[in-house]
């Protein structure tokens, strides 16, 4: 199944892991080395940025690319900012035993650039930029004779807006299979493919929760004959007509992982899911008043796999489109 995490979580996932484990380094290198208490405080609150993101990432469930990235531009920033006051207040012996400014100079400098690459890789040029300034401001020796040094964090830069146009160009194309791997082209529900994935998430969510949660099966009444009448053009209004209908009582909330879903599975066939409801009577009613030619069979599914949740609902189903023939 594809997801939208594939492409920027799996990236921002692997950016809080990695530079806790970077933050974790230098604070026992500085340990080790015996260096000042600064040192080791500075380096271990770096380390500490980087576990409350790690931890931020994995309980907020945000997927959205904008807050991820700002996040830790926000962090590296922030590291730079730390290199910035180590230069200035630490001791040459936290860095050398030679005690020579160079040294301590150069190691400084080289942990700037790769902030500044990363900020760029993660903000584009904006983020870029931010990391030059501070680089420039405060990290780099003005006085130096011209070297690559004054040009490489500016490659850097570049190299990072590199990594981060391709990786945007990639989601974009990544969003795109996803439409056509999980939803339905013609009602923009999600599709067949999704059903156990979103099967299995609303069980978690109901059984963390304490909820019940309703499996509904649809079934339009007269599509084929709509189809034989008037044409598939028809037939396809008829089908996005009751999807639109299905929307409006399938609930989206602001936390993604609480919301209910919905699916086109067959040509006239349909199934929701819905938390919170433990009785389908209302929600069959209320999608009746706006679509009357439709037969639907409920269940709750809170203790059942999916086989047998879709088995019982479309037996219910079955037996409630034989009521209505008989009623007819």
């Amino acid at each position: 199944m594809l997801t939208r995490a594939g492409v920027w979580t799996n990236a921002v996932r692997n950016y809080w892991w990695l530079s806790t484990a970077v933050g974790l380094y230098f604070a026992a290198g500085f340990w080790v080395w015996g260096a000042s208490r600064a040192g080791v405080l500075s380096g271990a609150f770096f380390f500490l940025l980087a576990a409350l993101g790690l931890f931020a990432h994995y309980r907020l469930h945000f997927h959205k690319r904008l807050p991820q990235f700002a996040l830790i531009v926000c962090h590296l920033l922030i590291g730079q900012l730390i290199l910035v006051w180590q230069k200035s207040y630490l001791p040459i012996t936290d860095y050398t035993a030679s005690g020579n400014p160079a040294a301590r100079d150069f190691l400084v400098y080289l942990v700037s650039v790769l902030i500044v690459g990363v900020m760029s890789m993660f903000g584009g040029l904006i983020g870029g930029g931010l990391g030059l300034i501070v680089h420039y401001a405060f990290i780099f020796n003005g006085h130096e004779e011209f070297s690559f040094k004054w040009i490489f964090p500016i490659f850097m830069v570049l190299a990072g807006d590199i990594v981060f146009t391709a990786s945007s160009r990639l989601g974009e194309a990544y969003d795109q299979l996803e439409e056509l791997a999980n939803r339905d082209k013609l009602t923009g529900l999600l599709n067949r493919n999704r059903l156990a994935s979103e099967f299995d998430r609303l069980k978690t969510v109901a059984a963390e929760t304490q909820q019940p949660l309703l499996l509904v099966a649809w079934d339009l009444d007269g599509l084929k004959q709509t189809n034989d009448q008037q044409g598939h053009a028809a037939g396809d209004a008829l089908i996005r007509k009751f999807a639109t209908t299905l929307k409006i009582n399938v609930r989206r909330t602001t936390d993604a992982r609480l919301g209910d879903a919905a699916f086109r599975v067959g040509g006239d066939e349909f199934i929701s899911m819905h938390l919170k409801v433990e009785v389908g009577d209302h929600l069959l009613d209320r999608v009746r008043h706006a679509f009357p030619a439709v037969s639907a069979g409920w269940v709750l599914c809170n203790s059942l796999n999916l086989d047998q949740a879709l088995t019982q609902a479309d037996q219910a189903l079955y037996d409630n489109k034989q009521t209505r023939k008989n009623s007819a």
